[in-house]
C-alpha cells in the first residue's frame, strides 16, 4: 500500500536569511581554474560541457580524491577520471586526453578519444582498498592500479546516441552495505521507463535483480536517483516526482526502504510534490533522513528552488519549508566530520537578453545538525558551476564543478564521512 505523506518544518537559515554570506566565511577556500577540463577543438577554446556532463562525483581516494565523469572528445562524451594534486588543491583529467582521431569509421559518434581511468558512470570505494566502477559492466581498480572487468548488468544500453528512441539504462547511484554491493537506476523498455536494484555479494563478480515492490500495483515511470545508507537500513528515492516535466501543480514522488541491506523492500510516495520536482541525493545523519534537490518556482520551466524532504524512520517523510533557503537546485550532498549535512547547488542568474549563454549562481549550506538550519555560502556564478562535493580521509571538505574547486580549510571535530 502507497503511503501518503505530508507535514512540514520551518527552515532557518542561520544568521543569513534569505541571502547569503561568502563561502570563505563558511570555510572554504576557492581555487579558481584549478579543474582540468581541456578542450580537443584548441588550446584557446575552454570548451562546453552540458549539463549533467563534466564531473559528476568525487570519491575519497588517499589524502584528496578521485573524480568521475565524462569529456567532449570532438564527437560524444567519454568516460574520464580526475586525480587530485598534493594538498587536493588541483584536480587533473588522468591519463590525459589524446590527439583527435578522425578516421573514416561507422558510426562517428564512437570515435575519437576513448577516454580513460576507471569506467563507469558511479565509483565505490571497497574496503580492501579497491574502487568499484559500475556502468554497463562492473570494473574493479585493486589498490595496484590494475583493473579487472566484472560482471555486466543485464540490461540494454543504448551505445548508439543517434537513436533517440531505442531502448536504454542508466546507472544512478550505487552504494556498500555491508559486503554488498547495491546498484540503482532505471531502464527504458519501447519508450517507458521503469526503475530496477542489483545486489552483488561478491563484490561485483556476478549481480541479480533485487525486486521492487509496486505503489498501488504498478512501477512508477522514475528511475531510482539515489541510496542513502544507515547500518544496514537503505533508503532509496525515485529520480523524478511525476510532474517533473509536465508541470502539473502537484506530483508524487516514489521511495523505497530496506531494513536488511537491500534484500527486501517496502515501497511507499509521497504526495503533493511542487512542479518540477526531483530529488538528486539521500543521505543518514545526526538521527534524520534528507532527501534533497530541486523544484520550479512559479512560472519558471526549470527546477531552481532548494527541495529538503526529512524523515527519522525513512518511511514517514515531511517536506521543510525551504524557502530561508533562498534560490538553487540541490544537485550533491556529503556529511562533513562534524556529522553536518553539507549541500551543494547552483541556480540560473536572469539574463539580460534571450540569447545570452547561461550563467549559474552556486551555493553551499552547511547545516547545524537539525532538520530545519542551515547556514548558505555564496560560490560565485559562471558556465561551470559546483557539480560534486566529498568529505576527504582528513575530514576537510571538498567541492568541485568543471573548473573550480573549493576546499573546507580544515576538518570540523568528529570523525570523518564519506559522500
Amino acid at each position: 500500500m502507497a503511503l501518503v505523506l505530508g507535514g512540514c518544518g520551518k527552515i532557518r537559515a542561520g544568521n543569513t536569511g534569505t541571502g547569503e554570506t561568502s563561502a570563505t566565511k563558511l570555510g572554504f577556500k576557492k581555487y579558481a581554474g584549478a579543474v582540468g577540463y581541456p578542450s580537443v577543438t584548441g588550446p584557446h577554446d575552454k570548451g562546453y560541457v552540458a549539463p549533467g556532463r563534466g564531473l559528476r562525483q568525487l570519491v575519497p581516494l588517499g589524502d584528496c580524491a578521485l573524480g568521475e565523469g565524462t569529456f567532449a572528445n570532438g564527437y560524444h562524451y567519454v568516460n574520464v577520471n580526475w586525480t587530485g594534486s598534493d594538498g587536493c588543491t588541483k584536480l587533473s583529467i588522468t591519463p590525459k586526453p589524446g590527439a583527435d582521431d578522425e578516421s573514416d569509421v561507422p558510426y562517428s559518434m564512437r570515435s575519437g578519444w576513448p577516454g580513460g581511468g576507471l569506467p563507469g558512470d558511479v565509483v565505490v570505494p571497497w574496503d580492501d582498498g579497491s574502487l568499484i566502477g559500475v556502468g554497463a559492466t562492473v570494473t574493479r581498480r585493486a589498490p595496484n592500479g590494475g583493473e579487472s572487468r566484472l560482471a555486466a548488468l543485464p540490461l540494454t544500453f543504448n551505445t548508439h546516441p543517434e537513436q533517440e528512441t531505442a531502448d536504454d539504462a542508466s546507472v544512478n547511484t550505487a552504494v556498500k552495505v555491508d559486503s554488498r554491493l547495491l546498484i540503482g537506476g532505471g531502464q527504458t523498455v519501447d519508450q517507458v521507463e521503469s526503475p530496477y536494484v542489483f545486489a552483488s555479494d561478491d563484490a561485483g563478480k556476478t549481480v541479480r535483480r533485487v525486486p521492487l515492490p509496486a505503489i498501488d500495483g504498478r512501477q512508477p515511470s522514475t528511475p531510482v536517483g539515489d541510496f542513502g545508507v544507515n547500518g544496514r537500513t537503505v533508503v532509496a528515492f525515485g529520480a523524478a516526482a511525476t510532474n517533473a516535466y509536465d508541470f502539473h501543480s502537484t506530483g508524487t514522488i516514489p521511495f523505497w526502504r530496506s531494513a536488511d541491506g537491500g534484500v527486501h523492500w517496502t515501497s511507499g510516495d509521497f504526495t503533493g510534490m511542487p512542479p518540477g520536482t526531483q530529488v538528486h541525493s539521500v543521505l543518514y545523519t545526526s538521527g534524520h533522513w534528507f532527501a534533497v534537490g530541486g523544484y520550479a518556482k512559479v512560472g519558471a520551466f526549470y527546477d531552481s528552488l532548494p527541495l529538503v524532504l526529512t524523515s527519522q524512520d525513512g518511511t514517514h517523510w515531511a517536506r521543510t519549508d525551504s524557502s530561508a533557503m533562498g534560490t538553487g537546485t540541490i544537485t550533491a550532498a556529503t556529511v562533513d566530520s562534524a556529522g553536518h549535512p553539507v549541500l551543494v547547488g547552483s541556480a540560473p542568474r536572469p539574463k539580460s537578453t534571450p540569447n545570452t549563454r547561461t550563467v549559474l549562481c552556486g551555493s553551499v549550506w552547511v547545516g547545524d545538525g537539525t532538520t530545519t538550519g542551515w547556514q548558505r555560502g555564496g560560490l560565485g556564478c559562471s558556465e561551470d558551476p559546483p557539480s560534486a562535493v566529498a568529505t576527504l580521509a582528513d575530514g576537510r571538505v571538498l567541492i568541485a564543478g568543471n573548473r573550480d574547486l573549493w576546499l573546507s580549510r580544515s576538518p570540523r571535530p568528529g570523525r570523518g564521512h564519506e559522500s
